[in-house]
């Protein structure tokens, strides 16, 4: 408790309310020897009311009555009430507040001026405001009754800009007032801004590296009749806006087919959307294409999420493997084709999209609309134009070409750029290749890193190409067989295992670890193909 002398000022009495730190104050009268305590609140709005700073304790007991501890009378109409209002509206303020009288006396200044200039409430009210605060400008503005803005101020690290406005009452200037913004707040929010834009932008150079289509036709390798049919006319559909279903065994390149038609097509500068349809559950597959409104289900975004149908709207989605498509969600988007509609789970609004879709099956889909697995009206509205993209034992011509294409992007660290040496060539067209495009790239960049020599032969290519070459020797060999011919089997056995012997070598081989793997292909031991060879008389 801190007890003072009636005698004292009331801006003595507010600088020792604040810097008492919260702890009560009385004022004491000596003659009458009553002691009453202080009403901090009212003491403050006292002072930034323009009551004479130098009045005594005692002499404002007879004009303000509230200034010892008493309730408030909280009328609207009441002065003291209003007060009290606009005080606390000044305090709850952020900007910083100070007011000054037509005498440049500082009247108020908030907790938010202080926090931001420096000042101190009791170093500052109730003293002319260039002895406070020297340098200010306030007065040019009271006097000149002319605004001043954007004035820039620092105090210790904090960076802020003060507007000044002459107080008019009935024409004339009877104050002035300064708002104080702290810009290094709005500076460090513009940095964080900054960042988060950067974010943003990244994030949005992904999304649409993402959705954006890359291969042209040019870049689909081939010169077999059954291929440039289906370039020709895969080029004549992508003018067209129909949908397009691209249909071909697994790994003959109908993605690259539906990147080309894309950026073939008028819609080539909007977003190419790829989904694809066996690698996403069901359920999961049907919110990522519909996109789902807020609460739609529990674990959902809070603000809802676009669909990538709607992503694609003006561009095109590309359905990938849409034989494997739930034939619930087949219905919803049949509904999207007929109508060009969306909407998202849990959502009553639809949305108009203008979307051209380009789907791809490596599966039956006639045979699927048998069982039940497919829907005869999507399969109807998908196949309005198709294109069959054939594989790659139905255009050998090509193999060599891709090929090379492929080995010309692996550069060897010691050899530099590889070659395929005529009999590799020869092994690569007469092999089937059931994964087609896909399995004959990945065959090229494994032997183009495991080779020992600038020219890659036979021996590097995988064992299921030695396999295959025996297969095809015993078939060839059954087909020689004619039903009427006379022969010993014991001469067609020892031939048949001669030329099968003969093969392994040629795969593996006649070095000693070539000749072991040969073995070990064959079933048999090292020992037993030295006996072997020697007794067919193999060199």
């Amino acid at each position: 408790m801190i007890t003072v002398s009636a005698d004292r000022s009331i801006l003595e009495a507010a600088r020792l309310l604040l810097q008492s730190n919260g702890q009560d104050i009385y004022y004491q009268d000596h003659e009458t020897s009553l002691k009453n305590k202080i009403d901090r609140e009212h003491l403050i709005a006292l002072v930034a009311s323009g009551f004479p700073a130098d009045l005594s304790l005692k002499s404002m007991e007879s004009i303000s009555p509230h200034l010892c501890s008493s309730p408030i009378d909280s009328s609207p109409t009441s002065l003291e009430f209003v007060m009290h209002w606009f005080i606390s509206v000044f305090e709850s303020l952020h900007d910083g507040v100070l007011i000054m009288d037509k005498n440049e006396v500082v009247r108020y200044i908030n907790k938010s001026f202080e926090r931001i200039s420096g000042a101190v409430f009791a170093e500052t009210v109730g003293r002319i405001l260039t002895e406070a605060r020297p340098g200010a400008k306030l007065g040019e503005v009271v006097h000149s009754g002319k605004p001043l803005l954007g004035v820039r101020r620092k105090f210790k690290d904090t960076e802020y800009l003060t507007d000044m406005h002459p107080i008019l009452f009935n024409g004339k200037c009877i104050g002035g007032v300064t708002i104080a913004r702290d810009i290094t707040e709005i500076q460090q929010l513009q940095t964080k801004l900054s960042k988060y834009q950067v974010r943003y932008n990244d994030l949005l150079r992904q999304i649409n590296k993402e959705n954006t289509a890359t291969y042209l036709f040019a870049d689909i390798c081939g010169n077999s009749p059954p291929l440039q049919a289906a370039k020709r006319l895969a080029e004549k559909l992508a003018n067209s806006n129909l949908p397009v279903l691209l249909r071909g065994e697994s790994g003959t390149g109908k993605e690259l087919f539906a990147h080309a038609i894309h950026l073939a097509s008028p819609r080539q500068g909007q977003t190419f959307v790829t989904v694809n349809c066996a690698a996403i559950p069901g359920p999961l597959l049907e919110s990522e294409l519909f996109g789902y409104s807020e609460g739609a289900f529990s674990g959902a975004k809070q603000s809802g999420k676009s669909g990538l149908i709607t992503l694609a709207h003006n561009g095109t989605l590309f359905l990938d493997e849409i034989g494997d498509m739930d034939i619930g969600l087949q219905a919803k988007m049949l509904r999207v084709l007929q109508t060009g509609e969306v909407q998202p789970l849990g959502s009553v609004n639809k949305m108009k999209v203008n979307v051209r879709v380009v789907a791809a099956t490596n599966r039956n889909l006639e045979d699927m609309i048998g069982t039940g697995k497919f829907r005869e009206d999507l399969f109807y509205r998908l196949n309005v134009s198709q294109v069959y993209i054939p594989p790659l034992r139905e255009r050998v011509q090509d193999i060599s070409v891709m090929a090379e294409h492929f080995l010309g992007q692996c550069i060897h660290p010691s050899f530099g750029k590889l070659e395929l040496d005529a009999e590799t060539l020869s092994t690569l067209e007469h092999y089937p290749w059931p994964g087609n495009v896909h399995e004959l790239e990945n065959t090229i960049r494994f032997i183009a890193n495991i080779t020992d020599w600038p020219v890659i032969t036979p021996d590097y290519l995988p064992q299921v190409f030695f396999q295959h070459s025996v297969k095809n020797l015993l078939y060839q060999k059954k087909q020689t067989i004619k039903p009427n011919e006379v022969f010993n089997l014991r001469t067609m056995k020892l031939a048949t295992e001669k030329e099968v012997i003969v093969a392994a070598l040629d795969n593996f081989g006649r070095s000693v670890q070539g000749k072991r793997e040969a073995a070990k292909q064959l079933g048999i031991s090292l020992t037993t193909l030295y006996a072997r060879m020697s007794a067919l008389n193999i060199k």
